[in-house]
């Protein structure tokens, strides 16, 4: 647990080294399966605009890590993970254990089964989409 909040402390620092001049609010998203992850990073003004920014690659390993960290034998580990930070330094994070994760571009059924061999869940955590998934990695339609 200790390493676990080290990890997110230090992402919440790279993070606040990307925040531009009059930042209100930053909101990271960051969704992976086996060795594919989709990630973004947005930026809240107080005047009410938002903008993508560039996130910073420093992030990802440490997200890889902190994935693998919580893994649970049998439960699995999270997909994907929102991180906010509001000024002068709140923040938030929410993991997704369950629910089908959000991608820029979509893995492939095979990165889903890695995923899963990878992080093995015991059948009754093992989500019906991510079933499906297994399911036509294995070529089978059901």
């Amino acid at each position: 647990m200790i390493e676990q909040q080290e990890i997110l402390q230090g992402i919440g620092e790279d993070l606040l080294g990307f925040a531009p001049e009059g930042w209100e609010r930053l909101r990271y998203e960051y969704s992976a399966v086996a060795k594919y992850a989709t990630d973004s990073l947005t930026v809240e003004y107080s005047n009410g605009e938002s903008e993508m920014v560039d996130c910073p690659v420093t992030v990802l390993s440490k997200l890889a890590r902190l994935r693998a960290g919580m893994y649970q034998e049998g439960k699995g580990t999270w997909f994907s993970v929102e991180y906010t930070i509001v000024p002068p330094s709140k923040y938030s994070v929410d993991f997704n254990y369950d629910e089908y994760p959000d991608f820029t571009f979509r893995p492939s059924p095979e990165g889903f089964a890695d995923d899963l061999k990878t992080f093995p869940r015991a059948e009754e955590f093992v989500p019906d989409w991510l079933r499906e998934q297994v399911e036509a990695a294995r070529g089978g339609a059901g």
